[in-house]
């Protein structure tokens, strides 16, 4: 069942939400058996509240602002997180999800005492977004250690018999310093957990940091994605709480060899020059979004687009049908997203210049 997402964002729509009237929800509503005046929510939203399930749909369209807080240390990667951003995404999108590698700027203990510094740092960023209206995403990103995998440069190394509980702990010093901060700042547990963090050992941490987040945040909305890097054909093997503040989470990078080749991190010899988007590559990114829509109208609770993108290796005519094609075939399975990502490797806006990549910003706004 498609949600357009005009229809999903409107106030009237919302309203409609509220008072269990026939709106764009309507047909979901019916096939919940819904009598008249009931509140009913749509079938992506059974298991969430209201208020939830209309974040989820305010959310609509997003960016990532990788590349900047969740490099070893900000501008080793090129690109530094500019407050003046806030001014040049709010009207084009609707979220930002700011990536940040918290355990590089944290006591290598397991009380992971975060640099207040860096705090400072990522809230004043938080803060600049908000005031101008924007939904903001704050994950743990890059906690390689974690995973199991090869510390990058300017990355240091710890304890391993700590590096779990330092994960607890830096969500325990998060949850209580964002906790007076506005609804429309969201929490995301952990970026792609991969490698030693298969499905059963994230599956056990979930509900012990949701956990730790509900002590100090017990109604914010959270996102959680699988294990598998957050594949959106790896959300059946994950096991969520009954909490109904919790929105799913998964990534999408289909067709991988177009969307990654040039690559140098993955180790993968990617030949350059493939285009998009023919018939077989769009089977492949539908397969991946029907997939969502399938598990989230299954299991109750919107799924979040949290990634999506394409290297700046591609010609730009096909990094553009790609980011399209993605966009709107998420947006008809009423799932908001976030492009990946805004001014670094597969960015769509040129620091340098100022301005925006012009056939990006169209195939992710028009």
């Amino acid at each position: 069942m498609f949600y357009p997402l005009k229809c999903r964002a409107s106030r009237v729509v919302i309203n409609r939400l509220r008072t269990g009237l026939l709106g764009c929800w309507g047909a979901a509503a019916m096939a919940t058996g819904a009598v008249a005046g009931e509140a009913v929510l749509p079938l992506h939203c059974r298991q969430v509240t209201p208020k939830t399930c209309e974040a989820a749909a305010a959310m609509a369209r997003g960016v990532n602002m990788g590349g900047m807080l969740d490099a070893p240390r900000e501008g080793d990667w090129g690109v530094r997180l500019d407050h003046g951003y806030a001014d040049v995404i709010a009207g084009k999108f609707q979220t930002v999800r700011i990536p940040v590698r918290w355990s590089n700027h944290a006591s290598p203990d397991a009380e992971a005492r975060i640099d207040p510094f860096f705090l400072r740092r990522v809230t004043s960023a938080v803060d600049a977004f908000l005031a101008r209206g924007l939904y903001v995403i704050v994950n743990v990103h890059q906690y390689q250690q974690l995973m199991g995998e090869k510390l990058q440069p300017n990355e240091f190394k710890v304890d391993d018999a700590v590096v779990e509980a330092r994960l607890f702990s830096i969500w325990r010093q998060l949850s209580a310093h964002f906790k007076n901060h506005p609804d429309r700042l969201v929490f995301e547990l952990l970026n792609e957990p991969s490698g030693r963090l298969d499905h059963d050992v994230w599956n056990e941490l979930i509900p012990k940091l949701l956990g730790i987040v509900r002590q100090e945040n017990p109604r914010r909305v959270v996102l959680v994605g699988p294990a598998g890097r957050n594949y959106v054909k790896a959300l059946p093997k994950m096991r969520l709480p009954k909490d109904p503040n919790v929105i799913a989470t998964a990534h999408t990078y289909d067709p991988f060899n177009f969307t990654h080749q040039g690559a140098k991190w993955i180790p993968l010899d990617l030949p350059r020059g493939v285009t998009c988007c023919d018939k077989k590559q769009r089977e492949q990114i539908i397969e991946g979004l029907e997939a969502a829509r399938a598990w989230s109208e299954a299991n109750g609770r919107p799924v979040y687009i949290g990634e999506f993108g394409v290297y700046k290796t591609a010609d730009e005519d096909s990094r553009a049908n790609y980011a399209r094609v993605v966009r709107v075939e998420a947006e008809r399975r009423g799932m908001s997203w976030a492009y990946w990502d805004f001014a670094n490797a597969f960015g769509i806006y040129s620091p340098r210049t100022g301005d925006w990549l012009p056939k990006m910003l169209p195939a992710l706004t028009d």
